[in-house]
């Protein structure tokens, strides 16, 4: 696998994969993606170019022949017909024949790619939904659609990426690389990736040519705080105060433009409200933060900045006849400066990394340069090379194929609005076609201001399953973005979001690994697994997260009546378990689900293995302290959690550690297992505190850990390991093991009295968690004093959950109570709104919302 932040490599093809004829190169990449080049002078470029790092894949076989005055090539997959007139490629003299679905393809550089899947764009800059809006804040709005980049995988079996008009790369100063333009004349420069339906092997070939996606650091997956407002060092420190108070874990503090003097570009800290930068740097260090500052460079260096004197004398430049020194990107001995005087010094206080806020321009003394990629590109070996093998890091927009080698894209400035929400699923999964799988969308939107909870509450949860978890918003005083500025119930639920996020790091981490491993990004398109099923190229709003994990996220407000939203989902064939609900559902269909609030729509295949970890409110650990195994409904599973030191690049020469999680039943018996497999790195943890997650399980007779058994507690705080306890609401079995020796491993054996452990459970978790609302409506009805068995009714039945949890044994005898006494509560509901609705239309209106919510209840068996 190859990384530009790796050794520098060559970037021709090999010798061997290549074949030519007047005016015209073929390079063979791969038995399915073939470079086509022409030039009218016949010179071909075999330096790198800003979107191409490398065109040498190992040797590929193939036959030469002659046909009908044409040069035939043919490999495993395809043939390759050119007619050598030394004339520009086109439909007359060149052509390529492969299948797919047994159906014969034939490709010429005429073709057109209706089918191509497409990749992302530069920006979401306002964008109201799929369109961008210009003028945006005028009556006279002009709007037109969002345009999105070809990307690798098509439809058609094909796709093509022009590289035509890229700059070249030389190298200056030994190995430095630097941007130039291309020999003059006409030329093409064409990749072919004829990969029929197979588009995860078009990701892996691709991401060896155009780049990998490198893991980011593990801090990256945890919350990012950010909002556009002039905050001074107090309220940022007052910031982290309140998230620690909330218990609310926070990783990145992003401090917008107004850290530095006025206007776009800035270098001088402002110190009327950053007196003692290095101090407070610290300090947020202190407390587990990284630190990111906004960075618009397009402007050079004003007199104003403590900077302008040194970096005009060494530009060769009077300070004293000058009143600016200019950006230029195209200036080795400027950019040299703009690092070590201007950049350097700040990173050395104690920056973490540069959000790159564009605004730099695509003109340049040089034809044909994006001075986005390029100084993307700048700023990341740049850090590479100083930081002692830590990963660089930059926040910034998209750069045109290639740009995923950059780690984080900054999405822009978005309209505030469900419509904005409804789009970004399907934007941040189609990026992956073009290996940038890691989008941060300003969650809660960009602009004008000030928005509903309920949106801002769904938008936190899509960013729970997102690669990157950041919100933002405009410089407005109605558009907040605490937490805890919200009223009840929004502002619990997302801080229990965040929680749950941080909860996933170690299963979203291993899915990062395997992205730089294949190509396959940690959120992607349905139709990667399952390319010849039409619903998954029209299902928009849904993604897979993961290899294990099939997500939906709620883009619509709930109904007023009911309190739910509803959403129609397609799955896949086979079965998959409703996480929100508790239930097994049959896939090969379009389902209609409503879901609560506090309810995110995901699935899983029965039997999958989610790597979890509890307690964290930093990703600092170099290893999981608290590791837990989260397994749902099925028959057997397994799952290789990957570890690495999460912040330096020695993953690449192999010092990870990969953990074995499985289970399998037999004969009544669940056993479940965890063990060190292989690897190791500096900070690992043979010794971890080890937890284990049955979702979906009746209470167990017996609980086994390495032969040792497990005693009932209520709460683990009280309990003497290893012990278990049930939660009743969420049909959970969970175990504590204690501190165990990986490379010992462990080994779990659950017994259960029936023989079935899910099918009594099966939808309880969507029962309770509608329950517990309408208990508390219930309660709004009651009177102080109940005058009848049924006046508590709803909390009664609610109750069971926590009667079940502190006493598992109860389990059968409360089932058969809520059988009972649910066809009896919307009746006693109802008769006690009438008593009540004389003076009270609330209390009719809220009445109706537990109807509806009992309505959508699952039946208990």
């Amino acid at each position: 696998m190859m990384l530009e932040q790796a050794a520098f490599r060559t970037a021709p093809a090999a010798p061997e994969n290549v074949v030519c004829a007047p005016n015209v190169r073929i390079s063979l990449l791969t038995d399915r993606m073939v470079r086509f080049e022409w030039s009218a002078d016949g010179k071909f470029e075999d330096r790198e170019t800003l979107a191409v790092l490398n065109r040498d894949l190992g040797r590929v076989k193939f036959k030469t022949s002659r046909r009908d005055g044409k040069q035939v090539i043919t490999t495993d997959s395809m043939t390759i017909e050119l007619l050598p007139d030394g004339k520009k490629l086109s439909a007359e003299n060149l052509n390529v024949t492969f299948e797919l679905n047994g159906k014969k393809i034939v490709w010429t550089p005429d073709s057109t790619d209706d089918g191509n899947l497409l990749g992302t764009c530069r920006t979401l800059d306002c964008c109201d939904g799929d369109e961008k809006i210009f003028n945006w804040c005028t009556p006279e709005e002009r709007r037109e659609k969002l345009q999105l980049c070809k990307g690798f995988l098509s439809r058609s079996g094909w796709s093509v990426i022009d590289d035509s008009r890229n700059v070249a790369i030389k190298r200056i100063n030994g190995n430095r690389k630097w941007v130039t333009a291309r020999e003059p004349g006409e030329r093409q420069d064409l990749y072919l990736l004829a990969y029929g339906h197979a588009y995860a092997d078009a990701l892996h070939d691709a991401a060896e040519v155009f780049g990998s996606q490198p893991v980011p650091p593990r801090f990256a997956l945890g919350y990012w705080y950010s909002r556009y407002w002039a905050y001074s060092d107090r309220e940022i420190e007052q910031l982290v105060d309140g998230f620690d108070r909330a218990g609310i874990p926070i990783d990145v503090m992003v401090i917008d433009m107004d850290w530095h003097l006025e206007g776009w570009t800035g270098y001088t800290w402002d110190r009327r409200y950053f007196p003692d930068p290095d101090e407070f740097l610290a300090h947020l260090h202190r407390r587990g933060c990284k630190v990111t500052l906004n960075l618009h460079p397009a402007d050079g260096v004003g007199r104003h900045e403590e900077q302008f004197e040194a970096m005009a004398r060494a530009m060769g430049l009077d300070p004293e006849k000058v009143d600016r020194v200019p950006f230029d990107i195209t200036d080795p001995k400027y950019m040299k400066n703009y690092f070590k005087l201007l950049h350097h010094p700040e990173e050395q206080r104690g920056v973490d990394f540069w959000w790159m806020d564009w605004q730099q321009g695509e003109s340049t003394a040089i034809p044909g340069l994006d001075t986005l990629p390029w100084i993307n590109h700048l700023h990341w070996v740049d850090m590479l090379g100083r930081r002692n093998r830590h990963r660089p890091l930059i926040f910034s927009r998209f750069g045109g194929v290639g740009a995923g080698r950059y780690v984080i894209g900054f999405s822009g400035d978005t309209v505030s609005n469900w419509d904005s929400l409804k789009f970004q699923p399907w934007f941040t999964a189609t990026a992956a076609n073009v290996l940038y799988g890691y989008w941060s969308h300003d969650l809660g939107g960009h602009m004008p201001g000030n928005i509903d909870p309920e949106l801002y509450l769904r938008w936190i949860q899509f960013g729970m399953y997102s690669p990157i978890m950041r919100t933002h918003t405009t410089k407005n005083a109605d558009a907040e973005r605490r937490f805890w500025a919200y009223p009840e119930p929004f502002s619990s639920l997302m801080g229990d979001v965040v929680r749950r996020r941080y909860e996933l790091v170690p299963y979203i981490y291993s899915e990062d690994r395997y992205a730089f491993e294949s190509g396959v990004s940690l959120c992607h398109p349905l139709y990667y697994e399952y390319p010849e099923e039409e619903n998954a190229y029209t299902a928009k709003q849904e993604y897979m997260f993961g290899r294990e994990m099939l997500l939906a996220p709620v883009v619509s407000p709930v109904n007023p009546e009911s309190e739910l939203a509803e959403a129609e989902i397609w799955l896949p064939e086979g079965e998959w378990y409703d996480v929100a609900a508790g239930s097994m559902l049959k896939g090969g269909r379009t389902i209609s689900r409503k879901f609560m609030l506090k309810e995110v729509p995901v699935f899983v295949r029965p039997g999958t293995v989610i790597p979890e970890q509890r307690n964290c409110r930093r990703l600092n650990d170099r290893s999981y302290t608290n590791l837990v195994m989260t397994v749902y409904p099925g028959e057997s599973g397994a799952y290789d959690l990957y570890e690495d030191d999460g912040i330096t690049t020695d993953y690449l020469d192999g010092k990870f550690a990969r953990i074995a999680m499985a289970h399998r039943k037999k004969e009544g018996v669940r056993t479940l297992s965890v063990v060190h497999r292989e690897g190791t790195f500096a900070g690992f943890l043979r010794r971890r505190e080890l937890e284990f997650h049955l979702v979906g399980v009746v209470p167990p007779e017996q609980v086994e850990v390495n032969g040792k058994n497990a005693t009932f507690c209520y709460r683990f705080e009280d309990a003497k390991l290893p012990a278990w306890r049930y939660d009743g609401a969420t049909a959970t079995l969970m175990i504590r093991a204690g501190s165990v020796d990986l490379d010992e491993g462990v080994e779990v054996r659950v017994t259960y009295g029936v023989k079935d452990e899910f099918a009594a459970v099966d939808g309880l978790r969507g029962l309770f968690a509608r329950l517990d609302r309408v208990a508390e409506i219930h309660n709004m009805f009651s009177t102080c004093h109940a005058d009848g068995d049924r006046e508590r009714l709803g909390q009664e039945l609610d109750f069971a959950s926590v009667r079940i949890s502190r006493r598992p044994e109860s389990f059968e005898k409360e089932l058969a109570g809520l059988r009972a006494g649910l066809p009896e509560l919307p009746k006693v509901i109802k008769a006690q709104t009438r008593v009540r609705s004389r003076s009270n239309a609330e209390c009719r209106r809220l009445a109706k919302i537990a109807g509806n919510l009992l309505a959508d209840c699952p039946k208990l068996s």
